[in-house]
């Protein structure tokens, strides 16, 4: 059985089916990515392979394991723009990172776990509501992380490292405590930082304008 190949299908298959998710919650549209989110996509995206590809991957924690310094911005993205920028942005760094060479090769599954972090980043709004947006990003980054680090990353290791790749699952699970609320914490705080600045922006083309407090204090900036 070629565990890699399957592995890889599988995720290649996750990846399609995250991707029709977003374009459903947009109306099956792309016409609210404008030139303006590809800008800015380029921009973090750029930001977030140098974080992650060449800082992150480069310091070792708890032996083999390392940070993904980079990869809330892909869930930053998913906030502020809705579903299908968060998982647009999030191919598209992955496709940038894996040009980058690494000693495991690519695998598609990594891309998957990354359109997640852009999925999920998206639901910080997905309804009007104006309440808890800071256990709305805890609670999702929390579940998207989880999924990605602790359980989908070892599937796609088995492809190269066999059973033991789950060895690993113990040094993640000491990071947690560690990782979760640095991630959350830049989300967040970058969240506050950026929102303001994208108040000249139409409301329909700003995600997280679609709560009432978020966007009432737009109308105000105005």
């Amino acid at each position: 059985m070629n565990w890699y190949l399957i592995t890889n299908i599988i995720g290649a298959t996750g990846v399609a089916l995250i991707l029709v998710i977003a374009l459903a919650m947009e109306g099956f549209t792309f016409k609210k990515i404008s030139l303006k989110h590809i800008t800015l996509i380029s921009m973090f995206g750029a930001v977030s392979v140098i974080l992650t590809n060449f800082i992150g991957y480069s310091i070792p924690i708890f032996g083999n394991v390392r940070l993904a310094f980079g990869d809330w911005i892909i869930f930053l993205l998913g906030s502020l723009f809705g579903p299908l920028c968060g998982v647009v942005s999030a191919i598209s760094i992955d496709s940038l990172g894996s040009v980058i060479p690494n000693s495991y090769g690519y695998h598609v599954g990594y891309m998957f776990g990354k359109t997640l972090l852009g999925l999920f980043g998206s639901f910080v709004f997905i309804t009007k509501s104006q309440n808890r947006i800071v256990l709305k990003v805890i609670l999702y980054y929390s579940l998207a992380y989880i999924i990605q680090s602790l359980f989908l990353n070892q599937i796609w290791m088995m492809s190269w490292a066999g059973p033991a790749a789950w060895v690993d699952t113990i040094a993640k699970i000491i990071k947690l405590p560690i990782a979760l609320p640095i991630y959350i914490s830049f989300t967040y705080g970058s969240l506050k930082v950026i929102q303001p600045l994208l108040d000249r922006w139409p409301s329909e083309s700003v995600w997280c304008f679609r709560t009432t407090k978020w966007a009432s204090r737009k109308n105000v900036n105005m």
